[in-house]
């Protein structure tokens, strides 16, 4: 009998999604993704209309931190990132933030751009129960649209002010 040389339990072997069934359900239907990603996936937003959101949340955060609990960045270093402790830089992205901001109120489109890329609230109109009953009340379906074509506008703003396409 020859001498084993690994010791100890062996590897145990883990599933790609190492949930509970329930959450891995979720993950499957993707509840669980964030609302501008499944407005990308649906594509009712375009690839710049999703990235401007996305920069749009990241200047919020460089101006006034995180706007929701998350565990995401756990296992990031603690090291600042590139211009962080710089305060020509941050001065730079919160001006940046500010006419964002700005540009969007002016389109009266500030609301439903940050309840989206910022606060991670999902919009009315990927609601699918109310796709459902949309289909027997035609007033639904017009508050459906129009709330779509308001967040869309919103990003066309961001997309055009950063340049995107």
């Amino acid at each position: 009998m020859a001498f084993t040389t690994r010791r100890g339990r062996p590897p145990k072997q883990l599933d790609d999604d190492p949930g509970t069934a329930e959450l891995r359900l979720k993950h499957a239907l993707r509840l669980t993704a964030e609302p501008i990603d499944r407005c990308l996936e649906r594509q009712l937003i375009t690839q710049a209309q999703h990235w401007c959101g996305l920069h749009l949340r990241w200047l919020y955060t460089v101006r006034y931190g995180a706007p929701i609990v998350t565990t995401r960045y756990v296992h990031r270093d603690d090291a600042p990132t590139r211009g962080e402790n710089d305060p020509v830089w941050r001065h730079e992205r919160e001006q940046e933030y500010r006419t964002a901001s700005t540009l969007l109120k002016d389109q009266r489109v500030y609301e439903p751009v940050m309840r989206l890329c910022v606060y991670n609230e999902s919009p009315v109109f990927l609601n699918e129960t109310l796709h459902q009953r949309a289909w027997e009340q035609p007033a639904l379906a017009d508050q459906l649209d129009a709330a779509l074509r308001k967040l869309q506008g919103g990003m066309d703003v961001l997309v055009t002010h950063w340049q995107r396409e």
